[in-house]
């Protein structure tokens, strides 16, 4: 299942008050179509108590804010109380939250259904927030501090994240986030330390998946940065992330992040030995195959010495061949010559086998666009 899918029904189970695997039917799923749906079962949920939730916050406005708080923390629950706090007028709930334990109002948070209480959040003193952040933390509440991010103020989020020192919980509240767009902002606002502390607990805790899976929302800028802070860690632990991303599928992501890294890094990764292994390279080809995503891989290719292009150029001309039409139609013509270019010479004809026999009409659309292509000649002498 991948990752992003775990995640998901992860939060859905945790609404629904049963364990994540007993949702294990709906992988294979769209995620956008599941979030909609845990979207919509949260405010029906919310939408059946919303009258009493409301006149509970027409009295609560009558009575003193620190009885109010004491009957909150005494008599309603965490539950019942979050609900009225949605229909509070935000600076009465600001005054009633000043008032309560920050255990109380962690407990609260958890509750909160997302679509009501926005306003609330968003107008929320940062000190409040911050102090609320850590308490989650405590609690391992990953799930509900995610849903702030998309909607304190930047000055709190700030004030949150100076305060991380867990790489793990900083993976997973990204692993959570509802809006991966402000997966930059997050990661941005992590000194360097900070970012190290996340790519150590990948290793240190299997969240490889999740890492490789975030990789794919963020900026070429931070996809490089991070890369070489991952390419850093050793050949083992290169090794390890190159079989999470056979097993998982998440080749896309991880050739993203490898072409964004320095080029010496890049040159280590392409040529670790286990790339070597056909089934992994078979896995990438397929997976390159299926997500379109040749032009990521073409542009490392040419960086791998003859020991690993060899096995490649054999899963691509042999188990995987039929892969080259699809790479004839959809990469760019400039990324293939490149490959083309490149091929041993004692690659060229079993290559020239391989399209004459799987993508032979892609080959003549391919020639009568770069027929003048000197990196093609001894190829299409062959294909001749």
């Amino acid at each position: 299942m991948h990752i992003e899918t775990q995640a998901e029904l992860l939060k859905l189970g945790r609404l629904l008050e049963i364990d994540e695997n007993q949702l294990a039917f709906l992988d294979g799923q769209d995620l956008g179509a599941l979030a909609a749906f845990r979207s919509s079962v949260s405010t029906f949920f919310y939408s059946q108590h919303q009258d009493s939730y409301q006149r509970l916050a027409g009295i609560s406005k009558l009575v003193p804010t620190g009885a109010s708080a004491k009957l909150a923390t005494s008599v309603l629950g965490s539950v019942l109380a979050a609900g009225i706090a949605s229909e509070l007028p935000a600076d009465r709930a600001i005054k009633l939250a000043d008032k309560l334990p920050d255990e109380f109002l962690a407990k609260l948070c958890i509750h909160l259904e997302p679509s009501q209480s926005r306003d609330l959040l968003a107008a929320m003193p940062d000190k409040i927030v911050s102090r609320v952040a850590q308490t989650l933390l405590a609690m391992d509440e990953h799930i509900t501090l995610a849903r702030f991010v998309a909607v304190i103020k930047p000055s709190a989020l700030a004030a949150i994240t100076a305060t991380v020192d867990s790489g793990e919980a900083m993976v997973k509240i990204a692993l959570y986030l509802e809006d991966k767009s402000k997966l930059d902002i997050l990661l941005e606002l992590l000194s360097e330390d900070q970012q190290r502390a996340t790519v150590k607990a990948a290793t240190d805790h299997e969240l490889w998946p999740a890492v490789l899976s975030l990789n794919g929302h963020i900026n070429t800028e931070l996809r490089g940065q991070m890369g070489n802070m991952v390419a850093e860690q050793g050949e083992a632990v290169l090794s390890h992330l190159i079989e999470v991303a056979s097993e998982q599928r998440l080749w896309t992501n991880l050739l993203q992040a490898v072409n964004a890294m320095d080029n010496q890094h890049q040159q280590n990764i392409v040529n670790l030995e286990t790339l070597r292994k056909t089934p992994v390279m078979e896995s990438l080809v397929s997976t390159v195959t299926e997500e379109n995503s040749w032009d990521e891989l073409l542009d490392l290719l040419p960086l791998m010495d003859q020991a690993h292009l060899t096995p490649a150029l054999s899963v691509l001309t042999g188990s995987q061949a039929a892969s080259l039409a699809p790479a004839l139609e959809n990469a760019h013509d400039s990324k293939l010559l490149g490959l083309f270019g490149h091929l041993p010479d004692n690659a060229i004809a079993d290559m020239a086998n391989a399209i004459k026999a799987n993508a032979s009409s892609q080959w003549q659309a391919f020639v009568s666009r770069n027929g003048d292509a000197h990196e093609i000649e001894a190829l299409q002498a062959q294909i001749n």
